[in-house]
């Protein structure tokens, strides 16, 4: 009996060992912190819509990471403003791989069952803010470019210095954008 309780500590002590080294969630940055973290990076998500629908989760990857990041919203969903989280750097290739949306139509999933993004950060350094899209959920879908408000936001929250792609690509929204 004892040799069994023995391996069954020896396992369970490995499995957490092994589990406790594995970072599969990312904590979320917190406004108006320079770096928020000296090895870290900020990365921005930025949500828009008419605030009937939310994100419950998003889902990052990395080139550096075997595992996906994970962010889970339980208590508050985010409907507007940005999604901020510090993220280890230096990394390389991060990509939001998963979203979805809570709302009025219940759980709103996009193409192969939850949405995506397309934007891909070549590389994060630490203490730098980066922008990775922004999730629509009027339309449950991701775009590239930060709204005029998002913008502002992100530079009196985040210390973000917007860059050409961020932008909207439209001249009628350029012309009211001071970066």
């Amino acid at each position: 009996m004892w040799k069994k309780l023995y391996i069954s500590t020896l396992v369970l002590a490995g499995t957490l060992l092994f589990n406790g080294c594995t970072e599969t969630t990312v904590q979320l940055a917190k406004p108006n912190i320079q770096s928020n973290n000296h090895n870290n990076a900020v990365i921005l998500i930025g949500v828009d819509g008419d605030k009937k629908r939310a994100v419950r989760h998003v889902v990052i990857g990395t080139k550096e990471s075997k595992e996906d990041y994970k962010i889970y919203f339980h208590d508050k969903k985010i409907s507007e403003g940005f999604i901020a989280f510090n993220i280890p750097a230096p990394s390389s290739k991060i990509t939001l791989k998963e979203y979805s949306l809570s709302g009025h139509y219940g759980c709103s999933r996009g193409k192969a069952g939850y949405g995506s993004g397309s934007k891909i950060i070549n590389k994060v350094l630490t203490g730098k803010t980066y922008y990775l899209g922004t999730i629509n959920t009027d339309m449950n879908t991701v775009y590239d470019e930060m709204s005029p408000k998002l913008i502002k936001e992100a530079k009196q929250k985040y210390n973000y210095k917007a860059h050409g792609t961020d932008l909207p690509q439209s001249n009628a929204f350029r012309s009211h954008i001071s970066i």
